[in-house]
């Protein structure tokens, strides 16, 4: 079965910091992986690299055969990949399910209009 993300030679940089040094990961259809090690380890750096919040110096990111390095991050999250925060609460006044909905944005199909009017 062939990876619906593969990750290959990933790398970047901040400054004279290499923060993701060489990193490789492919994940097929599926399968369920986690990302663990110590703070100041690279793992947010990877998630931004992934979603496209930072640009790799080095390396490739495919998903389900799509190049996303140099893609911006909207349109990394219109084919299904985006990242949450450690937030407890994002927005403190509203409802969990309120919350979870700010998270469908990206996935209506309908304009300002439409929302305005229901339609």
């Amino acid at each position: 079965m062939s990876a619906l993300l593969e990750i290959r030679h990933l790398t970047h940089q901040f400054g004279g910091l290499t923060a993701v040094d060489d990193f490789s990961l492919a994940i097929a259809p599926g399968e369920l992986v986690g990302v663990i090690g110590p703070n100041g380890a690279g793992k947010t750096t990877v998630f931004n690299l992934i979603s496209g919040v930072y640009r790799a110096s080095a390396g490739s990111i495919r998903f389900d055969g799509t190049e996303l390095v140099g893609r911006a991050p909207h349109e990394i999250a219109r084919r299904g990949i985006a990242r949450t925060f450690q937030n407890i609460r994002l927005f403190r006044d509203a409802t969990v399910l309120d919350n979870v909905r700010t998270a469908l944005d990206a996935t209506a199909r309908y304009g300002a209009s439409g929302a305005l009017l229901h339609a």
